[in-house]
């Protein structure tokens, strides 16, 4: 997959791109970018003309990376409807992405319904249904992510220092060398200063402020097929919001994989792209 620049009315895109046949676009988590996906998105190129893009804030995304101008994962929803739109905007797409990724991908199916063939929602970050509606109703509620995320140091002397900070520990414990040099790749800015994150600490946390708590009226109103595959430890999804996801009509299959953490697309990319193959074959 190449490197490109994609002209949006927000600004400019950085995004992965390769490939042939239907559009299908991945959305990265929280504090990540693209680049981390592409051993898992590089082989679907052979079938998929796939676009993988760095949301605002995040990797080499030139889209406004304020944290005060983010209000919610609806932003980020309007951001790929649009990014879509200067793509193929006659095109139906499948919509995959991983933790905020696919909920982004989920609020954005909601948005467009007319233009979205299926979804592939990869542990997805949200809030359990219950405590979703009371924000709706106004209620606060604590934030732990956002407070971890704002500790989170920025800035290394040296990519090679930021690799040994991270290189089996914390999220990163279960990831393949070549996942953890592609995160770097796409998610560290180096100066003669050093290197600094892409997604500043701030806006990291930012985002986890802003999580959706739409999503169940966003599943309500999808009406493509999709499938949603959760991790086994430590996922983002609980059983009573699996069970909701798989009584959706939609639903070809919700189910939790074996052996995998939240960070299951690079732990078990392999039905990840079963998942995208079967949404395909029902669109």
């Amino acid at each position: 997959m190449n490197r490109i620049s994609i002209s949006t009315p927000g600004g400019p895109v950085s995004a992965l791109s390769g490939g042939h046949g239907p559009r299908l676009h991945f959305a990265h988590a929280t504090g990540m970018n693209a680049q981390v996906y592409a051993q898992l998105l590089e082989p679907l190129t052979a079938n998929f003309a796939v676009t993988a893009s760095d949301a605002r804030g995040h990797g080499l995304s030139g889209l406004d990376k304020d944290p005060a101008h983010l209000l919610s994962w609806n932003d980020f929803a309007h951001d790929l409807n649009a990014l879509l739109d200067v793509i193929d905007g006659g095109a139906r797409w499948i919509l995959a992405g991983h933790s905020m990724g696919a909920a982004v991908s989920l609020l954005a199916a909601a948005l467009r319904p007319e233009r979205v063939a299926g979804l592939v929602l990869i542990d997805p970050a949200l809030l359990p249904f219950e405590i979703s509606r009371m924000v709706r109703a106004g209620a606060a509620i604590p934030n732990p992510m956002a407070d971890q995320a704002v500790r989170r140091r920025g800035r290394f002397g040296s990519r090679a220092e930021a690799r040994a900070a991270y290189h089996g520990r914390g999220v990163f414990r279960t990831w393949q060398d070549a996942d953890l040099d592609a995160y770097l790749d796409g998610g560290l800015v180096e100066d003669a200063d050093g290197a600094a994150l892409a997604c500043a600490p701030a806006y990291e946390a930012a985002t986890f402020r802003a999580v959706s708590a739409d999503i169940e009226p966003a599943l309500a109103g999808v009406s493509c097929p999709f499938v949603l595959l959760a991790g086994e430890h430590g996922s983002t999804v609980q059983n009573a919001e699996l069970a909701a996801f798989a009584a959706h009509p939609g639903c070809l299959r919700a189910e939790r994989i074996a052996g995998t953490t939240h960070f299951l697309p690079l732990e078990r990319p392999d039905a990840v792209r079963d998942a995208v193959a079967a949404v395909s074959q029902a669109a």
